[in-house]
C-alpha cells in the first residue's frame, strides 16, 4: 500500500545522481582533451623519432646536449658532441632533432624582444666587476 510512495521517492532522488554523473563525464572529457590526448600525441611523435634515428642525424638529448649521430645500436646511439668527442646514450633520451629545436627556439624568441642596449649593459655589469690592479690599470674580474 505504501510501496508506490517509496518508488516515487526513489525516482526523484535519481535526478541528482544523473546530474552528478554527467558532471563527472564532463570533467573526464576536459581531462581527455587537455591532458591525456596531447600527451599521447607527444608519445607517438617521440616513438616515431626514436625509431627513425639514423647515422648523420643532428639531435638534442633530454639533457640539452647537441650532437651528431655516429652509430645507431638497438638500445643506444653514439653521438659526436665535439670533434673527436663521442658519447654513448640511450636512444630514448633523444628529445628532438636539431631542426625541431631551431623551430621551437625561433617561435619562442619572436615573442620576447629585448632592447639591445639593456641586454648589453646588463650582461657587462651582471657577470663582471671592475677592479684596479697594482699598476692602476682597470681589470675585469668575474663575479662567480
Amino acid at each position: 500500500m505504501n510501496f508506490s510512495f517509496w518508488i516515487i521517492a526513489q525516482q526523484g532522488g535519481g535526478g541528482e545522481l544523473m546530474s552528478t554523473l554527467a558532471m563527472f563525464g564532463v570533467i573526464f572529457l576536459i581531462f581527455w582533451f587537455f591532458l591525456i590526448r596531447p600527451q599521447n600525441k607527444e608519445l607517438r611523435r617521440h616513438q616515431s623519432l626514436v625509431s627513425s634515428l639514423k647515422k648523420g642525424d643532428q639531435v638534442v638529448t633530454a639533457g640539452g646536449v647537441f650532437g651528431k649521430i655516429k652509430t645507431v645500436n638497438e638500445h643506444t646511439v653514439e653521438l659526436e658532441i665535439a670533434r673527436g668527442t663521442k658519447i654513448e646514450i640511450e636512444r630514448q633520451k633523444i628529445q628532438k632533432t636539431r631542426e625541431e629545436f631551431e623551430v621551437s627556439a625561433k617561435s619562442g624568441a619572436s615573442t620576447t624582444k629585448a632592447d639591445p642596449k639593456e641586454s648589453e649593459d646588463s650582461s657587462s655589469s651582471d657577470d663582471t666587476d671592475e677592479e684596479e690592479d697594482d699598476d692602476g690599470k682597470k681589470k675585469k674580474k668575474a663575479k662567480w
